[in-house]
């Protein structure tokens, strides 16, 4: 698609090639630069694709960020398309849904999709919502915790911010628009755009979001929600507003996001970190999880049971953060060429 669309342009395009040998060690050094452990590997996409530019000469790059929580474009988005269905099927046949999702073969993207709709059968309204975000229900997570941690938790949710947020809503607001609201204040300011600024200044490069122009942010909060997905199609108006210039097959292609292969990398470029850091002396000495659940975790993505990529990449960075922030142990800064 990249190629079609240089092409089409008339730009040059540049591939980036990533080096799987130094993974792991950017992925140490990714978690200093972005100074907490968010644990996203698009992150490392976006230092790849910087660090090229450095080397090109090529200070300061476009970013596409904002598009989607603005005018709808992730899967969940169409999702929610399924909120009537949710709320007209009876409570019972919706928890029975929900529990099908221990069954499903979750190396299968479309048996993993279909599991996470499923998911959050059994929930109402704005917590239904809100579970499309999570890569782990609140009470799967607790498990994974020691009882230290558990304890200092209390009665605290990690949906808890989420749920405030949408309670100030007007009650009239549709799902969808509640969902974008979603992303604007959470996944977007305080996820998205955090680490593409963290990650190309690291190496001396500045990202700008034309998407994110603040009339046009304006005018797309007021533009009914119909117009943003219709007929599953997501940025409806936005795609229609560009058939003067671009052809149908650039516009109308499936959505490609700006992620990357972490359940790959997860059982081979990065096998032997998540071992060494999610090994049971070393989750013992940190004391904030419990090594027998994680090495229950580990061996049931392993075997397809559940899909726990991010979680398992959640935990290495909150070890490697500590052993830089806590520990105080050097980590290798960036280097600015391959």
């Amino acid at each position: 698609h990249a190629r079609q669309v240089a092409a089409h342009l008339g730009v040059p395009l540049e591939v980036v090639t990533v080096d799987s040998s130094r993974m792991a060690a950017d992925l140490m050094s990714m978690v200093v630069q972005l100074d907490e452990p968010l644990a996203d590997p698009a992150a490392l996409n976006v230092l790849y694709i910087s660090r090229r530019a450095r080397e090109m000469g090529v200070k300061v790059l476009l970013s596409g960020a904002g598009g989607d929580d603005l005018f709808t474009g992730y899967r969940r988005h169409r999702a929610v398309g399924a909120e009537a269905v949710w709320t007209w099927l009876p409570v019972e046949f919706r928890k029975r849904l929900s529990q099908v999702t221990g069954m499903l073969d979750k190396r299968r993207p479309t048996l993993r999709r279909l599991g996470k709709l499923f998911d959050g059968a059994a929930l109402a309204g704005d917590r239904r919502l809100i579970n499309y975000f999570l890569w782990m229900s609140h009470d799967d997570l607790l498990p994974l915790l020691s009882k230290d941690f558990v304890a200092a938790l209390g009665a605290e949710r990690a949906e808890q911010p989420m749920l405030e947020f949408l309670e100030k809503l007007p009650p009239s607001k549709e799902p969808l628009d509640r969902m974008l609201a979603l992303e604007q204040r959470f996944f977007l300011a305080d996820h998205n755009l955090i680490y593409t600024d963290k990650m190309s200044m690291a190496v001396g490069v500045e990202t700008r979001v034309p998407y994110l122009d603040l009339e046009l942010a304006e005018f797309a909060a007021r533009i009914p929600f119909r117009f943003k997905q219709k007929g599953g199609e997501s940025k409806w108006i936005f795609k229609k507003a560009m058939e003067p210039y671009l052809p149908r097959s650039i516009i109308y292609r499936p959505k490609s996001g700006f992620g990357a292969p972490l359940r790959r990398w997860i059982r081979f470029e990065l096998r032997e970190l998540l071992g060494d850091l999610l090994s049971e002396p070393c989750l013992r000495r940190r004391g904030l999880f419990e090594p027998h659940a994680v090495q229950q975790l580990m061996a049931d993505n392993d075997k397809g049971k559940v899909d726990a990529s991010y979680t398992l990449l959640s935990l290495i960075c909150v070890e490697l953060w500590c052993q830089h922030f806590l520990d105080q142990r050097p980590v290798r800064p960036l280097s600015l060429s391959h």
